[in-house]
């Protein structure tokens, strides 16, 4: 048995190297000169993430903690490659993934099947659903081509809409680089030279030694493209870029290098390695204190938490005396960077669910106590679980049996997400009831049906299950979304002899099932001329033009396709966003002079809860998801009607089209009017086109309305 050295915990004599969010790394060895400050870099960078998750005031940054834990992966994990390659002239691929499997799928199986299990008791249906499509992807390891592929923004205010899984887009990352590090590692250390040794038809010859130089060149033509890649798409679409493993690569990278790199490192004066750690480590906070949502991560300002990270990892090099090794490794970090992992893993969806849990919004401190908890939790996960599997005498005694555990963690999940569908009996239906209902005179109906606590209907349009994602897209070729510019698609009737545009941006979008119709019974040509994710504001460059603002250089775009248009009608949907109405009061003389009748339509006033949410919930009725108008919207409609009549264009109100008495229902006549809290489904907008074509009445003027329509 191993003595235990005095004063010292469990988890402090065997400190977990998986790293929180950036994942892992191997078990320290039991020897004098192990680097506890990369325990307490862990430990730092994982306590940062969860201040940034948990909302914690002046650490919106904490998120960089992540870039953290890349380098530091890259680093250990290259660092057991080189090892193994140096003293066995070749890189043990199968002892390598079965070392990986015992590290990381216990403690990461574990959580996503609790995380499965709990979604399915807490969220409602459809949140359910979707954490259960969620956690196949973790479970392979996609998990942020899979949040990439929806567009997902990582720093989304919104906790209830969150998935709770989607911590895993940085371990899946890792996962797929270090499906093809250690391959090309070993071609690059050992290719040239094995393939001469084969050559030698039979001579006898020792095994050549790994390539350092070769690898360390090919580490930075690597990393250069990474970073170069990542700073245009950053640029271009920084929601993709994010969970892009391409576009983080040369963070990983950076770590790989250093440990290539270590013997030169190891021979600067300790003074300068001193330094060098506190520079570190000072960048990082600075970093984590001074980034936030609008930072354009991960483009070249992520090089100052990266190169920090590397800073601090170069300049613990010998422990030289002054430098931040003391201060790392001490008992509280070594501590937190020994949980690191299994915290990670499970504060995420302590949060996320425990803000879907609780009827009211968590304030800081009930976030904090979350946290508490989240700790204890990984506590336990990293005493009874991570330690046993990865120390496990039939694990570690054959190889093979460590590979076995891929196909059953995936298998597990599997089942679980398969079996753990909730039931419902929500379908879809074609349309609304034929009942002649004006959609004014429906919405009367659906208000009084709502407090009266009637049921929600079997039937919808679309249904309850799929209403998220009835939403008009017109795709890549004619959304010019994540684009300074589009192709213009023609819709309504191709052989018209007048023109109908709608243009503006996601809430002029989404009329455009309605203006489609309309155009089609009207014989009129119809072009959308839209770009989604702008407001007016941006337009209007009240913020200034900068090459990176795509919005500018779009709407410049824009008027030179609708001056050459010249459509016989233009609409235009509010957009009640920021610094909406200056803009709006901006662009309006723009747009007059490029049509012959400009006609603008209210923002629909939405409401508090997406609807698929809310009536998928356990209990929902009606009544529980009917909610007020907002204060904001009511303000908006009047200041558009005054923007309209100052500029002697049409103006369409449609808010008796969605609330009464200032009440807004989440079903209308059977049609789910929102498939978010402020964008209309596809079925709703089409519901409305009667009613709309009256308004705009293509064969004459539009009528500005006067009134509320309550």
């Amino acid at each position: 048995m191993t003595p235990r050295r005095p004063g010292t915990s469990p988890l402090e004599r065997e400190p977990s190297a998986i790293v929180g969010a950036a994942v892992d790394g191997p078990d320290p060895p039991h020897k004098k000169g192990y680097r506890w400050d990369i325990q307490g870099m862990r430990a730092v960078a994982v306590l940062l993430v969860l201040a940034a998750h948990a909302q914690v005031p002046g650490f919106e940054g904490g998120y960089i903690g992540v870039d953290v834990f890349f380098v530091i992966s890259g680093f250990l994990i290259t660092g057991i490659l080189l090892a193994d390659a140096s003293k066995h002239r070749r890189v043990g691929f199968i002892h390598f993934y079965a070392r990986r499997a015992r590290r990381i799928l216990p403690a990461a199986t574990t959580v996503i099947i609790a995380t499965s299990i709990a979604s399915v008791l807490i969220l409602n249906t459809l949140q359910a659903r979707s954490a259960l499509v969620d956690s196949l992807w973790a479970g392979f390891f996609a998990a942020n081509i899979h949040f990439a592929s929806q567009g997902t923004n990582y720093f989304t205010a919104a906790l209830a809409t969150t998935s709770p899984l989607q911590h895993y887009w940085s371990l899946s990352v890792e996962e797929q680089f270090y499906v093809v590090w250690p391959a090309l590692l070993a071609v690059t250390g050992f290719g040239f030279a094995a393939l001469r040794r084969r050559r030698a038809r039979g001579a006898r010859t020792d095994p050549a030694p790994v390539s350092t130089a070769r690898i360390a060149a090919v580490l930075v033509a690597l990393g250069a493209l990474s970073l170069y890649l990542s700073i245009n798409q950053t640029a271009s679409d920084p929601h993709a870029a994010y969970f892009s493993t391409i576009d983080r690569a040369w963070e990983l990278i950076v770590g790989a290098l250093l440990a290539v790199l270590l013997p030169q490192v190891g021979r600067l004066p300790g003074r300068v390695r001193a330094v060098m750690s506190w520079i570190g480590l000072a960048g990082i906070a600075v970093a984590a204190v001074t980034f936030n949502s609008s930072t354009p991560v991960p483009g070249w300002i992520t090089l100052l938490p990266v190169l920090s990270a590397a800073a601090v990892i170069a300049g613990g090099v010998g422990q030289p005396r002054g430098s931040t090794a003391a201060l790392l490794s001490i008992r509280p970090f070594r501590f937190f960077g020994a949980i690191s992992y299994s915290l990670y893993l499970w504060h995420f969806p302590i949060l996320i669910l425990g803000e879907a849990y609780f009827p009211f919004s968590l304030n800081l401190a009930q976030r904090l106590l979350l946290l508490v908890v989240a700790t204890l939790v990984a506590t336990a996960s990293y005493l009874f679980i991570e330690r046993p599997f990865q120390h496990a005498r039939r694990l570690t005694k054959r190889t093979y049996s460590g590979l076995m555990l891929w196909p059953a963690a995936v298998s597990m999940i599997v089942v679980v997400a398969i079996t753990a569908q909730p039931e419902t009996s929500f379908a879809s239906r074609v349309g609304p009831a034929e009942r002649g209902l004006t959609p004014s005179a429906a919405v009367i109906e659906a208000v009084r049906a709502a407090q009266a606590n009637d049921p929600i209907p079997r039937l919808t349009a679309p249904s309850v299950l799929l209403a998220t994602q009835n939403r008009e897209y017109l795709g890549p070729r004619c959304s010019a979304w994540k684009q300074l510019r589009s192709h213009i698609c023609e819709e309504g009737d191709p052989h018209g002899a007048k023109t109908i545009a709608v243009f503006g941006n996601s809430h002029s979008n989404m009329w455009i099932p309605a203006v489609s119709i309309l155009a089609k019974q009207a014989k009129r040509k119809f072009f959308p001329v839209v770009k989604e994710a702008c407001g007016y504001d941006d337009y209007a460059a009240l913020r200034g033009v900068d090459k990176a603002n795509q919005c500018v250089v779009w709407y410049q775009w824009a008027l030179t396709v609708l001056k050459r248009m010249h459509p016989d009608v233009l609409v235009v949907g509010v957009y009640g966003f920021r610094d909406w109405a200056q803009g709006l009061s901006i662009i309006l003389p723009q747009l007059k002079p490029l049509t012959n009748r400009l006609v603008l339509i209210g923002d629909a006033p939405g409401i508090r809860k997406i609807p698929g949410y809310c009536l998928s919930e356990p209990g929902a009725t009606l009544g529980t998801c009917l909610w007020p108008e907002s204060t904001q919207r009511i303000q908006d409609i009047t200041i558009a009607r005054r923007l309209a009549i100052e500029n002697d264009i049409g103006f369409v109100d449609p808010a008796s089209w969605f609330c009464y008495e200032r009440l807004c229902p989440s079903v209308i006549d059977g049609v789910i009017p929102y498939y978010d809290s402020g964008h209309l489904t596809i079925a709703y907008a089409q519901y409305l086109a009667p009613t709309l074509g009256s308004q705009l009445d293509l064969t004459g003027r539009a009528r500005t309305s006067t009134t509320h329509g309550r």
